[in-house]
């Protein structure tokens, strides 16, 4: 494990990709949300498309801390959108498991990276998915209050309550291997270049 501290430049560097990763979090929430049938999948498609930035951000930091602190901004911007405090706790210990997974690793092996990956996804979908399932009254009011219709609201109820959760999870493991072999493919000449490949 690389034990060097991070560094301020390691700092921005974390803060621009996590920003970065909320992009796809927020656009993918925005498309899928008001289609219940969808809801239960929207962190599966996050999964696809932070590839890339997870993976770029593991193996150009090489710090230990950069995952975690990525893993907790998403979940306390979540939180801070309008979710449940349960999100940063998610964040942050989904974060150092996935920290620690790709330490194993040293940054540098694709396979430690991945399960670090869908460590941190299975994190994100907790996030998502923990006000529906442990919070239900409190999520149903604050999404009136958002201008939400009962009826929406109660079909994503319905459906995050059914079987389709436990595909919802599932997918997000399979989907994160995939957006990681697609982020390998994307940096592929950055991992040659880095001598990680």
């Amino acid at each position: 494990m690389n034990t060097s501290k991070l560094k301020a430049r390691d700092l921005i560097t974390t803060g621009i990709f996590s920003m970065l990763f909320f992009a796809v979090v927020f656009i993918f929430a925005m498309a899928f949300s008001s289609i219940p049938l969808l809801s239960p999948f929207i962190v599966c498609a996050d999964a696809i498309f932070g590839g890339v930035i997870f993976l770029y951000l593991a193996t150009k930091v090489r710090k230990f801390g950069a995952v975690t602190i990525m893993s907790f901004i998403i979940g306390l911007i979540m939180c801070l959108a309008g979710h449940f405090w349960p999100c940063i706790v998610f964040g942050a210990v989904f974060g150092l498991l996935a920290d620690f997974l790709c330490s194993r690793g040293e940054y540098k092996k694709f396979g430690w990276n991945t399960a670090g990956y869908a460590a941190m996804m299975l994190g994100l979908a907790l996030d998502g998915y923990s006000p529906m399932l442990f919070f239900e009254n409190a999520f149903r009011e604050t999404r009136l209050e958002m201008g939400m219709s009962a009826e929406l609201i109660q079909n994503i109820l319905d459906i995050i309550h059914g079987p389709l959760i436990i595909a919802a999870f599932a997918g997000t493991v399979v989907f994160s291997v995939i957006g990681a072999f697609i982020g390998k493919a994307l940096l592929k000449k950055h991992f040659v270049k880095a001598g990680l490949l």
